[in-house]
């Protein structure tokens, strides 16, 4: 059984409206079940709100909720004062970042915050990273987050930006125990909010992108959105549970010291490269010092310039050089250059 729940009534010049399908939801044998929508409201903002069986779903009405886009010094500026002007002492967090899959290295491509009243995303890009590092250094400002160790180690190695007075919720899920442990089930099993989207569309996005899509942006303020009511349904159930005191001293082990940023890339790291012998070690790492230098300057994800998979047989023996492959985004040129350096660093 389908139920499509659509809502489209009032001007809506460039098709905010969504459909929503909660057919994966519906009991398919046979029981009742009820559907529900009624009157919620979002960020200050009215929509529809479904229920199954009593549960909400989802919301209808908009697709991308209202938010503020900061993408200079002035815009910033002007919301660290509504802060000030509303007494705002905690703000829930999240970023998104490039991690080597359409450009070269890791960067900062996009702040959310959410303080209770407003959504907002800040282009760091165009904003200065300066006052964005006042603003999240701010000893005085409680950020809510979800799992900040990547994101502060973001912070750090691009921009030696240091998060801290941070209240991140996901120990709380280990201490109690979260079968599935990423945000959206988590949402789903502590408050019963289910986002409704093509979550996977986004998940490989290029953030570096501009301008960035409008479903992108609300897909990145839902890692945001519920973090105030999530804090409250965890830190009850902590107190329940008399693991308060456990949370606490993990939540300030998460922060207590610097972000590592010198560890040896994963690829060095792995299995596959343990079982190498000495010199193939050694071989490997001329041979992608070489890859990365053409990475950099290319702008190409390592990957893409020589894969991972080619970079073994070639060291291994299982290929030779010449039938190396890469991405079409490789220009051809620089390819052969590639193969003959490496050809001349290995003979040599």
């Amino acid at each position: 059984m389908t139920v499509r729940v659509a809502f489209g009534m009032g001007v809506d010049p460039v098709g905010r409206y969504q459909v929503l399908e909660v057919r994966d939801h519906i009991p398919t044998d046979g029981s009742a079940f009820s559907l529900t929508v009624t009157p919620v409201v979002v960020c200050g903002t009215f929509a529809l709100g479904v229920y199954l069986n009593d549960r909400f779903r989802g919301t209808v009405g908009m697709l991308m909720s209202d938010y503020t886009y900061i993408g200079n010094d002035s815009q910033l500026a002007d919301y660290l004062q509504r802060l000030k002007e509303r007494d705002i002492r905690v703000i829930a967090i999240d970023l998104e970042g490039e991690f080597n899959l359409h450009v070269y290295g890791e960067r900062f491509c996009l702040l959310q915050v959410f303080d209770g009243h407003e959504e907002v995303v800040v282009d760091p890009f165009t904003t200065s990273i300066d006052l964005i590092k006042g603003f999240l250094e701010n000893r005085n400002l409680l950020k809510l987050m979800y799992d900040c160790a990547s994101d502060r180690a973001l912070l750090f190695k691009s921009h030696r930006i240091v998060m801290n007075s941070i209240l991140d919720l996901r120990p709380a899920v280990d201490l109690l125990g979260f079968h599935r442990q990423d945000l959206k089930s988590v949402l789903d099993s502590a408050l019963g909010v289910y986002e409704p989207g093509d979550k996977k569309r986004f998940q490989q996005y290029n953030w570096t992108r501009r301008p960035i899509e409008a479903p992108a942006i609300d897909y990145a303020l839902q890692d945001v959105r519920y973090l105030f009511a999530l804090k409250d349904a965890l830190l009850h159930q902590l107190a329940e549970a008399g693991q308060m005191e456990s949370y606490i001293l993990e939540n300030l082990k998460r922060q207590d010291r610097l972000p590592a940023i010198d560890r040896k890339p994963g690829i060095f790291r792995s299995g596959r490269h343990a079982r190498l012998r000495r010199d193939q070690q050694k071989e490997f790492q001329r041979i992608h010092d070489i890859r990365e230098r053409y990475a950099k300057e290319l702008d190409l994800p390592p990957n893409t310039v020589l894969t991972n998979n080619d970079l073994f047989a070639i060291v291994t023996g299982e290929i030779d050089l010449a039938d190396a492959r890469s991405n079409r985004r490789m220009p051809a040129d620089s390819l052969q250059a590639l193969k003959r350096e490496i050809s001349q660093t290995t003979s040599a």
